[in-house]
């Protein structure tokens, strides 16, 4: 934790094109050398766009990389800032359809992905959302000390931070009381806890929580994010509710519904694939791929 305040400070008393233009050749240079981490994105990017050509998958892992360490700036930066500030670095764009679905009172589940500035954008939208308390969850970091920060940040504007460990009961409370939940869909989901739905084509294990609550619950499927227009420009756009056509079958209804949630994340990801986050082993297990691709 010692290291992260020394970082903080030494990236918050750099000049800004200074410390984004570290970031850029750090974050190359950590793809280039193929680490555990650019290994797992590259195999992704092989997956997920097999007509590209190596060169062209390459040049879309590195640029990821360099945009996560742009968040890596992003983030101590923020700290320092006031909602105000915030604000003032994102266009937000279709509050309406958040504030239709709200109305119709079963509650508002936030479909969203780790793309652009997405620890800047969790505040912002908050901050968006703030009159109607939103709440996140969140998975719980090995560093609690860091965990604690970036709880801070997340809920400043009043937002709730709900532990993915123990959610049910506090995810079903906060629908109750009308807050806007956002849930993060676009990692692997630990096989019991997941259904094998198709992304980029290729079935993988994906959270089956955020279908089920919405199942259960009636709640409007609302998906939301956030993409880097520049280094102090950000975008926060809300879609229009997914409309779902329920069968009956409550099984084949929660397979339906999160494919229908990965088909959404998909065509995010394909329109700027350079600010997804890739070095994750998303498409482990699949039973559609010959071997273990990592």
């Amino acid at each position: 934790m010692v290291a992260y305040h020394v970082g903080a400070r030494f990236v918050r008393a750099l000049p800004q094109r200074w410390s984004y233009g570290l970031a850029s050749r750090l974050g190359r240079w950590i793809f280039d050398r193929q680490g555990r981490h650019a290994r797992w994105a590259s195999a992704n990017l092989a997956i997920a766009f097999p007509d590209r050509s190596e060169a062209e998958r390459r040049e879309i892992g590195r640029a990821s990389f360099e945009n996560f360490a742009w968040n890596i700036v992003d983030y101590p930066r923020s700290e320092a800032w006031s909602d105000e500030q915030v604000l003032q670095r994102f266009e937000i764009t279709g509050l309406e359809h958040v504030e239709k679905a709200v109305d119709k009172g079963n509650g508002v589940l936030l479909l969203t992905l780790h793309i652009g500035s997405w620890e800047l954008g969790v505040q912002a939208i908050a901050l968006a959302l703030k009159r109607w308390k939103p709440a996140v969850l969140g998975r719980p970091m090995q560093n609690p000390l860091l965990y604690r920060r970036i709880m801070n940040t997340r809920t400043r504007a009043g937002a709730q931070l709900i532990d993915r460990r123990d959610a049910a009961k506090s995810m079903l409370r906060a629908l109750r009381d009308g807050r806007p939940i956002g849930i993060l869909l676009d990692q692997y989901s630990r096989r019991s806890r997941g259904v094998f739905v198709p992304l980029f084509g290729v079935r993988c294990s994906t959270s089956a929580g955020l279908a089920t609550l919405a199942l259960r619950t009636g709640a409007a499927v609302v998906p939301c994010y956030v993409l880097r227009r520049d280094h102090e420009h950000h975008a926060a756009i809300f879609l229009p509710e997914l409309e779902f056509e329920r069968s009956g079958d409550r099984k084949a209804d929660i397979e339906g519904l999160t494919a229908l949630c990965n088909r959404v994340i998909e065509r995010l990801v394909r329109a700027t694939p350079e600010q997804w986050m890739w070095q994750h082993r998303r498409f482990r297990h699949s039973p559609d791929l010959p071997s273990e691709p990592y």
